[in-house]
C-alpha cells in the first residue's frame, strides 16, 4: 500500500493551497532519529501502521535528495492529523528532530509521543543525553531556537505516551497498542453515526459486557487480549435502531483489533449486487488494500477462511435475515484469530440457530424507547431543542403517543413537523391515530410479509382484539381454526412484533397495533361488512344494519353507542346477525339481541357476552362449533337443568369465563353437577363469584388445565381440587376465608403454578414436596411463619414471592433450587438466603427491601 492518497484524511484549517504542497496527505507524521531506532523497531512500527492503513510520512520514503528540508517538513506536519515523535536516547542531539517537535507544537496537531528507551522526565526537564545535547546546541544556535526546542519538549504530553522499557525486544505488543489508540484517535474505521441519538447508552454497555470487553467511564480499556471468539446477535423491530447501537459500538472498540469490517444492509447489497461483492469486500476491509481475484461465492469462502486464520478480527453483519446470508462470510468463527468478534443486526431472532461453531451466541433484543426517551428524541428533532415551547401544550406528548415508541418513527415524524404550523400538528395527530407514518408503513410491511400466513392472521386478530388479552385463551381459537398457536405466537415474538407481559398477557407496539388495524381497513375502504374484522362502532353498525350476505367478517366486536350526538344505542335485532355466516369470535359489551337468535352464527368458535340478561337468548345461539364462552359480569342464573343443556349444546367447550356473575356459579355446589361433565373443558374462571366451596368428583372435568377463583369472598373449602388430575395452574388469590390447601395437594402431579396470595393460609402440607413440575408459587400477603420446607427440593421451581408475609422469619434455604429465578422477600422477616455457592445463586430478580438481609 503506497503512502500517497488523493484527497486524503487531513482537512487542517492551516493547510496552505494546493499549488504550495505535495499531492500527500497523511495520518500520522513520524519524527524520529534514525541511528537509534531504524532498524527492527521502526521497520516493525512502520508495518503496524501500513497494515492497519494508516498513512503515514517518514523522511526515508518522503524527502528526496535536494529538497529544503524545512519547507518539506512543515508541509508535512500541516498536512498530518497527528504526530508521533519517538523519543529516543540521543534523539534531543538532532538538530532536526528537535525542529520537528516545534513544527509540532506550533501546529497545534495531536501529539501521542513514544518514549524509546527513555523516560518521559528525562525528555520533558532535560536530563542526561537531553541536558549534554542541549549544552552542544546553545554554542551553536541562536538563543530564540534554544527556547523554541525547551519550550516544545516540556509542552510534549508525557502521560498519554508510551515507553518502550526494552529496546531489544518485547516491543510488539506495545506497538500494537500504540496503533490501536492511533486509530481511536483517527477514527479511521469509524461509522457515521446518527446525530440526536438518546437512551442508547445502557445497551451500549450491554453489548460490551455481551462482548467481554471492558468498559470503564464509558471507555474501552485498552490492551483487552482475549482469546476467545464470541457472536453477539442484536434483533429487534425494523426501526428501533439496531444500526446504529451496532455501529456505536463498532466505533468504541474497532481500534483494539487487527483488522474490521462493517458490511452494513447485508440482505439489499446480496440482493443487488451479489454474494460476491460483499465477500471481495470483507477481505479488502480485513486486508486494508487489495483484494484478490474473486470469482465465485466457494472461492469467496475458501479466501476468508484461511487469509485471518492468525487475525484478531470484528466484523459487523448488519440487517441479515437468513443464516445463508451469513455462510459464505462467516459460518464458523475458526476461520478468524483468537479474540475475534462478530456482531450480526437481525429482524429476526435466532437468525444464528444453524450456525456451525463451539462458541456461544450471545442475544440482545433491543425494545423500543422508554416514553421520557421518545420525548427527549421528539424534541430534538421537532423543534431542535431539548424542550418543547409552552404554547403547544400537550400536543408534543399527543403525538408521541399515537407515534408509539419506535426510534425511526419518531424521527420521521419529529422531522415533518419541525417549523409546520399547529393545525398541521393536529391533523398530524389524527392521521396518526388512523394509520402509520407512510415511511414507518413500508419498513414495518416488508416484515410483516415474512410472516408465515396463520401467523399474519394470528397478528390481525390481536392488533385488533387482544391487545392485553391472556394469551391461553385465544390459542383455543386459532387451534379450531388449524393455526398453530405456538409456532405463530414464537414467530411473532422472535420478529419483536408481539411481548408477552406479566400475567402473559400479549402486548404490543402502538405503531404495530395500527398497521394491523390499518392493513384490515384496507382490505375495503368503502365497506366495512367486506373486511375480515370489524370493531369500530361505526364500522360495525353499517355492517349490521346493512344486511348484506357477506362471508368475509370473521371476527365482530359489538359496543354501545356512546357518541353524544346520537342517542345511545345497545340493542341489535338478531336479523342483523343473519347474513354473517363466517364469524368465529364474536364480543357484544353489554349490548342485547332483540328477536329470536336460534342457530345464529352456525362458525361461532368464541362467544363473550359481557352483561347477558337472558339465558334464553344465550341458550338459543348456535353452540355447536364453540370451544370458549365468557360471560363476564351477566345476571343470568343457571340451574342445574341449564348446565346439562349448555353440555349438550356446547360439546366441545374448552374454556368458560364467568366473572363476576354472581348468580351463575351457584350450581358448582350440588354435588350431581353437570357442569363437571364437560369432557373438554381446559379453562374455569369463577373469579369474583359468591362460592362457598368447590364440590368436585373423581373423574370431574378430565381436561381442566386451569381453575381461576380469585375474589371470591365466601370459598373456604377447596379440598376436592385433587380430584382435577390434569390441573396445571391454580389461582385462589384474595379469597380471603380460605384457611388451608387439601392435605393430599401432592396428588396434582402436573401442577405448574399456583398463586395463594391473600388468604389465611399458614403452611402448606408436607404433600407439596412432590409436585416435581412446580415452578411458580406466590403466596403475597400470607401468613407462613417461616419458608416453606416443603418447597425446598423442587428442582423445576423458578419463582417464588412471599412479599408481606410479615410473620416470616428465619433464613431462606435456596440451596437446592437449582431453577430459581425469580426471589421476592420484600417486607418479611427473612434474616438470610443461603445458597449453596455464588455459581449456582443464579437469581435474575431479587427483591428483598430490608437491609438486614443478607445473601450467604
Amino acid at each position: 500500500m503506497g503512502n500517497c492518497v488523493s484527497g486524503g484524511p487531513s482537512s487542517s484549517a492551516n493547510a496552505t493551497t494546493a499549488e504550495e504542497l505535495p499531492v500527500c496527505n497523511y495520518h500520522v507524521f513520524l519524527s524520529f532519529r534514525g541511528p537509534d531506532v531504524r532498524r527492527n523497531f521502526l521497520d516493525c512500527f512502520y508495518d503496524q501502521l501500513r497494515g492497519s492503513g494508516i498513512v503515514t510520512f517518514r523522511d526515508r520514503e518522503e524527502i528526496k535528495p535536494g529538497e529544503r528540508i524545512n519547507t518539506k517538513i512543515l508541509e508535512a506536519i500541516k498536512r498530518s492529523d497527528i504526530c508521533v515523535p519517538v523519543f529516543s536516547k540521543n534523539f534531543a542531539s538532532s538538530a532536526a528532530c528537535l525542529m520537528e517537535v516545534a513544527l509540532m507544537v506550533e501546529s497545534g496537531k495531536p501529539i501521542l509521543p513514544i518514549f524509546y528507551g527513555v523516560k518521559p522526565s528525562v525528555v520533558k526537564y532535560l536530563k542526561e543525553e537531553y541536558g549534554r545535547a542541549f549544552i552542544k546546541h546553545e554554542r551553536r544556535k541562536d538563543a530564540e531556537t534554544i527556547r523554541k526546542w525547551k519550550n516544545a519538549l516540556e509542552d510534549i504530553p508525557e502521560n498519554l505516551g508510551f515507553e518502550v522499557e526494552h529496546v531489544d525486544s518485547g516491543y510488539h505488543d506495545l506497538l500494537q497498542d500504540v496503533v490501536s489508540r492511533l486509530r481511536q484517535l483517527l477514527r479511521t474505521d469509524e461509522q457515521e453515526v446518527t446525530e440526536n441519538l438518546v437512551g442508547i447508552d445502557r445497551d451500549v454497555q450491554e453489548i460490551m459486557r455481551k462482548l467481554g470487553m471492558d468498559n470503564q467511564e464509558e471507555q474501552v480499556v485498552q490492551g483487552q487480549k482475549t482469546v476467545d471468539r464470541c457472536v453477539v446477535e442484536i434483533w429487534g423491530l425494523p426501526g428501533v435502531g439496531k444500526t446504529t447501537l451496532a455501529k456505536k459500538v463498532y466505533n468504541k472498540i474497532n481500534h483494539l483489533f487487527d483488522s474490521c469490517s462493517f458490511l452494513e444492509n447485508v440482505r439489499d447489497e446480496i440482493e443487488q449486487n451479489g454474494m460476491v461483492y460483499l465477500q471481495k469486500k470483507l477481505i479488502q476491509d480485513l486486508k486494508r488494500g487489495d483484494c484478490p481475484e474473486v470469482k465465485s461465492n466457494s472461492e469467496g469462502t475458501k479466501l476468508i477462511k484461511f487469509l485471518f486464520q492468525t487475525k484478531r478480527v470484528l466484523i459487523v453483519l448488519d440487517n441479515v435475515d437468513d443464516f445463508k446470508q451469513i455462510k459464505p462470510l462467516a459460518e464458523n468463527l475458526c476461520w478468524f484469530g483468537p479474540g475475534s468478534r462478530i456482531i450480526l443486526t437481525s429482524r429476526k431472532k435466532e437468525v444464528t440457530e444453524r450456525c456451525n461453531n463451539d462458541q456461544e451466541i450471545r442475544e440482545h433484543e433491543l425494545l423500543s424507547m422508554s416514553e421520557n426517551h421518545a420525548l427527549k428524541l421528539f424534541y430534538k428533532h421537532a423543534f431542535r431543542s431539548d424542550h418543547p415551547p409552552a404554547d403547544y401544550g400537550s400536543l408534543p406528548r399527543d403525538i408521541v403517543s399515537a407515534v408509539g415508541k419506535l426510534p425511526f418513527a419518531i424521527e420521521v415524524v419529529g422531522k415533518y413537523l419541525y417549523d409546520k404550523s399547529k393545525a398541521i400538528w393536529g391533523e398530524t395527530l389524527q392521521k396518526l391515530e388512523r394509520e402509520p407514518e407512510r415511511k414507518v408503513e413500508e419498513v414495518l410491511t416488508e416484515s410483516y410479509h415474512l410472516l408465515e400466513k396463520p401467523t399474519k392472521e394470528i397478528f390481525l386478530d390481536i392488533a385488533c382484539f387482544f391487545i392485553g388479552v391472556e394469551k391461553t385463551i385465544p390459542y383455543y381459537m386459532w387451534n379450531a381454526r388449524d393455526w398453530p398457536p405456538n409456532r405463530g405466537v414464537l414467530e411473532l415474538q422472535n420478529m419483536s412484533f408481539l411481548k408477552i407481559g406479566e400475567g402473559n398477557k400479549f402486548l404490543m407496539d402502538k405503531q404495530l397495533k395500527i398497521l394491523g388495524r390499518a392493513m384490515v381497513k384496507n382490505e375495503n375502504l368503502a365497506n366495512p361488512g367486506l373486511r375480515s374484522r370489524v370493531w369500530d362502532y361505526e364500522d360495525v353498525k353499517t355492517t349490521l344494519r346493512q344486511r348484506q350476505v357477506t362471508n368475509n367478517v370473521e371476527a365482530l366486536r359489538v359496543t354501545p353507542n356512546f357518541n353524544q350526538d346520537e342517542p345511545a344505542i345497545n340493542r341489535f335485532h338478531c336479523d342483523d346477525f343473519c347474513h354473517l355466516s363466517n364469524v368465529r369470535f364474536l364480543e357484544l359489551d353489554n349490548v342485547d339481541i332483540e328477536g329470536n337468535p336460534e342457530n345464529l352464527l352456525p362458525r361461532l368458535v368464541w362467544l363473550d357476552w359481557h352483561g347477558c340478561h337472558e339465558k334464553s337468548k344465550l341458550f338459543a345461539l348456535n353452540m355447536e362449533k364453540l370451544v370458549i364462552l365468557g360471560l363476564g359480569s351477566s345476571q343470568v342464573q343457571l340451574s342445574l337443568e341449564d348446565w346439562r343443556e349448555l353440555m349438550v349444546k356446547a360439546k366441545l367447550l374448552k374454556v368458560l369465563n364467568a366473572k363476576d356473575c354472581p348468580l351463575i356459579i351457584a350450581s358448582l355446589e350440588f354435588s350431581d353437577q353437570a357442569l363437571c361433565s364437560l369432557q373438554k373443558l381446559e379453562e374455569l374462571f369463577i373469579d369474583g363469584t359468591k362460592i362457598k366451596r368447590l364440590e368436585f368428583q373423581d373423574g370431574s372435568l378430565p381436561a381442566l388445565k386451569t381453575l381461576s377463583a380469585c375474589e371470591c369472598e365466601d370459598l373456604n373449602d377447596i379440598n376436592s381440587i385433587t380430584f382435577l388430575k390434569n390441573l396445571r395452574k391454580l389461582t385462589v388469590r384474595s379469597c380471603e376465608k380460605l384457611k388451608e390447601l387439601p392435605a393430599v395437594m401432592g396428588e396434582l402431579v402436573l401442577l405448574e403454578e399456583m398463586d395463594l396470595s391473600y388468604t389465611l393460609i399458614k403452611e402448606l402440607p408436607p404433600s407439596v414436596k412432590v409436585l416435581e413440575k412446580l415452578e411458580v408459587l406466590k403466596m403475597i400477603h400470607t401468613y407462613l411463619e417461616g419458608f416453606p420446607e416443603a418447597v425446598r427440593d423442587l428442582k423445576k421451581l423458578k419463582e417464588l414471592a412471599f412479599t408481606y408475609c410479615i410473620s416470616m422469619s428465619g433464613p431462606c434455604d435456596i440451596s437446592r433450587l437449582p431453577s430459581l429465578r425469580i426471589l421476592r422477600l420484600k417486607c418479611t422477616g427473612i434474616s438470610c438466603v443461603l445458597a449453596e455457592d455464588y455459581g449456582q445463586f443464579n437469581i435474575l430478580e431479587l427483591d428483598v427491601g430490608v437491609d438486614k438481609q443478607t445473601v450467604s
